[in-house]
């Protein structure tokens, strides 16, 4: 409905750097029938608002200047929203009918000084191999192949632990309606089998690791049981901080279809149940299912990530997202970070939990909350229900090779 709401209002608004440009798509009704205001805001913060007086005809289209100078130390919206002056039958005074958006400058990037970051210790052992440094240790498993522990924090035990089980590669989504009107699960059966039932190979070169300054480098190989096979490489790199840069590659196995999503699936505590975000919402948004999203921040309870459809299915992502943190009520636990914009997911059910239950109340109890950053997820469709797919543009390129970075750390 967010996106039904956006694509039907009365006034399509383009805020640009110069000049804000409204058309108006009514027949009958001006502007001026409307309260009109621009925010100017960063990452959350509003620095200011003002009304705007623009007034423009049925069927006709205006500008006016823009009203900000908009600052060059961070990336700032511009949103510009026409409301209710006097409530009506069908809404209250104030109610939004249009808004539009402008996104300008970037998030500046701070680069990690290898020479200025905290020491850590390398410790090696048979089966494990650990980093410990000032507020955090790191334990990776030769045997089962991947980070095994992340305890951040202070206390008697070395810190908290915030896994509950190696985050590995994913390539599913419990399938959504539309996706089961064509079909999709058949099709797309390889990359469940690849999620599950990876294999991490084993041996006196896995993992891979190095110490490269202030940072230390682990890299772990998994054959991925499609048909023909597929590879996967998960690179994480830990710095004396305690951030951890977690780099995943895929190499599909030639022929094979596109995936529902490519990201990595981390599982944490319970107790982690509320969502914070910087990116597209407040509600869920896919690639193409976003005009009606607003970049902003916004939190939300993680148990109702998952819309209540019928059936439960695939839900609960958002896009454009620049960073977001999964927190207990008193603000500990992880924060996700990426450069660009990434589609993150935070749900107390893994993808196979929700795609087993046929009604809500078959959801197992929660018992852990599940991330899921990922570098895009296949488009949601909706044409119709009984065999249109998704659109081309919206889906993971088939048969290439992906690359998908971010990195997470710990909140005290």
């Amino acid at each position: 409905m967010q996106e039904v709401k956006y694509l039907y209002q009365p006034f399509e608004i383009e805020v640009g750097e110069h000049l804000v440009t409204v058309h108006n798509r009514t027949n009958f009704t001006s502007t001026d029938e409307f309260r009109c205001e621009a925010e100017l805001a960063r990452e959350g913060e509003v620095f200011d608002i003002v009304p705007l007086e623009l007034t423009v005809g049925p069927g006709k289209s205006g500008s006016v200047d823009m009203p900000f100078e908009i600052p060059e130390d961070g990336e700032y919206t511009v949103t510009v929203s026409f409301s209710l002056l006097e409530a009506e039958p069908w809404a209250p005074a104030g109610y939004e009918v249009a808004w539009g958006q402008g996104v300008f400058g970037s998030r500046p990037v701070a680069a990690k000084d290898p020479e200025a970051q905290p020491t850590f210790e390398l410790v090696e052992g048979i089966h494990n191999l650990g980093v410990h440094g000032e507020h955090f240790s790191v334990l990776f498993s030769r045997l089962y192949g991947g980070m095994q522990s992340y305890r951040y924090g202070i206390d008697r035990n070395g810190g908290r632990e915030l896994l509950k089980a190696i985050p590995m590669p994913n390539f599913w989504h419990a399938p959504n309606s539309n996706e089961r009107g064509w079909g999709a699960p058949a099709e797309d059966g390889q990359w469940l089998l690849a999620s599950r039932y990876a294999v991490p190979r084993r041996g006196p070169d896995q993992p891979a690791y190095a110490i490269d300054g202030g940072t230390a480098t682990f890299s772990f190989t998994y054959d991925l049981p499609t048909n023909p096979p597929s590879l996967a490489e998960v690179t994480y790199r830990v710095h004396g901080d305690g951030t951890v840069d977690v780099t995943t590659e895929v190499t599909p196995g030639e022929g094979l279809n596109d995936m529902p999503e490519f990201g990595v699936m981390l599982i944490t505590q319970p107790e982690f149940d509320t969502l914070t975000w910087y990116g597209e919402g407040p509600e869920e948004s896919y690639v193409d299912k976003r005009h009606g999203a607003k970049l902003d921040v916004y939190t939300a309870d993680i148990e109702d990530q998952l819309a209540p459809y019928l059936r439960p299915q695939e839900s609960g992502s958002h896009t454009g997202v620049r960073w977001a943190e999964v927190t207990d009520r008193s603000g500990r636990g992880l924060r996700f970070e990426h450069e660009g914009e990434m589609e993150f997911s935070a749900l107390p059910w893994t993808p196979f939990e929700v795609e087993n239950a046929t009604h809500h109340p078959e959801l197992p109890p929660i018992s852990k909350t599940v991330v899921r950053p990922a570098l895009a997820r296949r488009g949601v469709g909706g044409d119709d229900t009984w065999g249109a797919r998704t659109h081309p543009e919206y889906l993971l390129p088939a048969g290439e090779k992906l690359t998908f970075t971010f990195s997470f750390r710990g909140i005290m």
